[in-house]
């Protein structure tokens, strides 16, 4: 049995070829490591001792407040060291934590590996992406906590302040 072809019917064939051959191409890298995202922004946190990258999260914020017509936000160790705090608390009991003072707001992820899945999360909610180009803050506090035995794993915190 032999197979015959129309020339434009192979010609449909080949540019659907060409065409899925050329989308692979641009696709860039494989899904799983992040698809061109700073390697901080993609890091898995879901390991006991993992760190994570502070200065990542506040590029990615900060592009994003710049899409929204807000200023950037500036590093706060202080506010680092009071974010640890705070996921550190919210890692072992599972409860939300209240916004500690001196700060403008607060917000909260559980569950998330990564700190591109949790922006993206906040990004996603109307409430969280208010939150995250709001324009009277100006400095910026960040942390993350595994516990394993928690419901969650990761927990993350984001920290905000005049």
């Amino acid at each position: 049995m032999t197979l015959e072809l129309a020339p434009t019917r192979l010609s449909a064939i080949a540019l659907a070829l060409f065409c899925v051959g050329g989308l692979a191409a641009c696709s860039g890298a494989p899904s799983s490591t992040g698809g061109g995202l700073a390697p901080g922004l993609v890091s898995q946190i879901n390991v006991p001792g993992a760190q994570m990258d502070r200065q990542a999260a506040l590029g990615i914020i900060n592009q994003y407040r710049a899409v929204r017509g807000a200023a950037p936000l500036s590093a706060d160790p202080a506010l680092d060291a009071q974010a640890q705090s705070v996921a550190a608390q919210y890692a072992s009991t599972g409860n939300p934590p209240t916004r500690p003072a001196g700060t403008t707001n607060m917000r909260l992820s559980a569950g998330y590996t990564n700190f591109a899945e949790t922006f993206s999360g906040w990004r996603n909610s109307p409430a969280d992406a208010d939150v995250l180009a709001q324009g009277d803050a100006r400095r910026a506090g960040f942390a993350a906590v595994y516990e394993p035995n928690s419901a969650y794993g990761a927990h993350w915190v984001m920290l905000l302040a005049r």
